[in-house]
């Protein structure tokens, strides 16, 4: 988003007004490849971006859509809880994105199944990424290195 900054020195007294801030403020959507790279550059946070990242790879090494935390947690080297904290604080970025552009954030967890996937039969959510997101993420150069 661009950032514009306005400094007057002006008598007192002096009534100033300013228009045409709106389309600065919301600009107009872009491609669906454009707002997922957006969103998951700019909004997301570092950890943020990680958790994403590896349900990206997770889902591009598959070659289908399907990942429970367990797995992020497991493609992250870190746990279970840490992931669920992450994921967690990435709803600000949500939050922020719903505020800013009134659509819903491109890149999120989609619910797939509550299934036995667990190794002993425990029952966990399986969640997939929207279209395309795999294929963007995977393509940007912050997430290649």
């Amino acid at each position: 988003m661009p950032i514009l900054e306005i400094k007057l020195n002006l008598p007192e007294g002096t009534t100033v007004e300013i228009s045409g801030l709106g389309e600065l403020a919301s600009p107009s959507p872009g491609s669906p490849e454009d707002e997922i790279r957006r969103y998951f550059t700019r909004y997301l946070s570092e950890n943020g971006r990680k958790v994403f990242g590896a349900a990206a790879r997770i889902e591009d090494f598959q070659g289908r859509p399907g990942f429970t935390f367990e797995d992020l947690a497991s493609n992250l080297s870190v746990t279970y809880e840490t992931v669920k904290s992450w994921h967690r604080t990435s709803g600000r970025s949500a939050k922020r994105w719903r505020r800013e552009t009134d659509t819903q954030e491109p890149v999120r967890f989609d619910w797939i199944a509550y299934d036995d996937v667990a190794p002993g039969g425990g029952g966990r959510t399986m969640y997939r990424l929207p279209e395309q997101v795999a294929d963007v993420i995977r393509d940007l150069p912050v997430f290649q290195g």
